[in-house]
């Protein structure tokens, strides 16, 4: 009976046991590998475009800053800002009074000066003539007295008396400033009076400089100036007015040294800005500066001022606003491409990407690289094929054959 009874206990606790165990065993399973979540791409064959993207303000493809070189009042002002003018049109005029009265005054002084000259000119001739006649009676009387000495009539010291009053005479007609017998001015006083026709010339000119004028055709974009006041006082030191050729828009970006290789002339660019909402301008790089400039004082990098035409654009575009430009340098066209995350390398420095197969294994394909832009990288495989996916989240934990699971928003999509 008790042998039974110890046999009975045997068989319950090795029941319990087989309970436990297969609990145990039941909920490892349960339990299992953590799940491993991935994201995956379909590949297909696109075009992809290589961008630069630069901002810069719009502006007319033709700019004057017109200033003057007078300093008088503003007395008019004959155009708005909006308007359209053509070259030469006066856009305001200043007051010529004060220079009106300096011309008056230096055309007085220059006509004072050549009375003044032409009076000393004729002083100056009956001197001239009065010495000459002198010299010319001196030498007649010193031949005749010569003939006397010889013949013992006066003294020698009488003769050397008219001797050294000739030399004398002579001496004083040399000082004249005389051509072929008539006085000339000096070179001094000719200067002198050539300096001042030129400075009235120079303020003749002045007086045109009054009205201030339109050097181009255009429009008008900015007036900095008022009534009252003078020419050079203007709103913070700026241009009197500027004049802008609007027809045709431009932009002058500066590209980095680092980019500057992928710049060509004829390169399609998109325009984004503000004022145009969802519409876009085209463009084309038209010139690329043939030296580097210093981006700002805080950095070493130079830039390279490249100016970029626009070809078309919608009527809400104008000039002034800050535009984006994005240079198409680039293109790969029916070319596999995925997310530059895609990609990884392994212990051999080999590119690689993993593919995701049917049954949720992945497996690592040997790619090479071709054209990268900010977002996309072209590979090339002989493994690849169109609706293949790849893996675009990769971290170092996966490895070949492991099994993932496509993520939820990935397999809708």
């Amino acid at each position: 009976m008790k042998n039974i009874f110890k046999k009975k206990k045997f068989y319950v606790i090795l029941f319990i046991a087989i309970v436990v165990v297969s609990t145990i065993i039941a909920l490892n399973k349960n339990k299992g590998t953590a799940e491993v979540f991935a994201n995956a791409v379909a590949l297909e064959k696109k075009n992809i475009e290589q961008i630069i993207s630069v901002k810069a303000p719009l502006e007319g493809i033709e700019k004057a800053d017109v200033v003057s070189p007078l300093n008088y009042e503003i007395i008019d002002i004959r155009v708005k800002e909006g308007d359209i003018v053509q070259k030469d049109q006066i856009l305001a005029v200043l007051d010529s009074e004060e220079l009106e009265k300096q011309i008056a005054s230096e055309e007085n002084q220059i006509e004072l000066a050549q009375l003044e000259l032409n009076e000393k000119l004729k002083s100056l001739q009956i001197e001239y003539d009065k010495a000459l006649l002198n010299v010319k009676e001196l030498e007649k009387s010193y031949e005749q007295n010569k003939e006397l000495l010889a013949s013992d009539i006066i003294t020698k010291e009488a003769f050397e008396k008219i001797e050294n009053s000739l030399t004398e005479a002579r001496k004083s007609l040399e000082s004249f400033n005389a051509a072929d017998g008539k006085i000339v001015l000096s070179t001094a006083e000719l200067k002198r009076v050539e300096i001042q026709k030129q400075e009235l010339e120079k303020k003749k000119e002045d007086l045109e400089k009054v009205f201030i004028k339109s050097p181009i055709e255009g429009t008008v974009t900015r007036v900095n100036v008022n009534l009252g006041r003078y020419a050079k006082d203007t709103e913070n030191e700026k241009a009197m007015f500027v004049v802008e050729n609007l027809n045709k828009l431009q932009m002058k970006v500066a590209v980095s040294e680092y980019d500057i290789g992928k710049i060509k002339i004829g390169q399609e660019v998109e325009i984004y800005s503000d004022v145009m909402m969802n519409e876009t301008a085209k463009g084309v790089v038209s010139r690329i500066s043939p030296t580097a400039e210093q981006k700002d004082n805080n950095t070493m990098e130079r830039v390279i001022p490249v100016v970029i035409d626009i070809t078309e654009r919608p009527e809400s575009l104008m000039a002034g606003v800050i535009a984006t430009a994005k240079i198409k340098v680039d293109r790969a066209e029916n070319v596999f491409a995925v997310p530059t995350g895609a990609l990884f390398t392994d212990e051999n420095n080999q590119k690689k990407v993993y593919v995701l197969n049917d049954d949720n294994t992945i497996k690592s394909a040997i790619i090479e690289t071709g054209l990268e832009t900010d977002l996309e990288t072209e590979i090339k495989s002989t493994e690849l094929a169109d609706g293949m996916k790849i893996i675009i989240n990769p971290d170092l934990s996966f490895t070949d054959g492991m099994i993932v699971k496509p993520n939820e928003e990935q397999e809708n999509e």
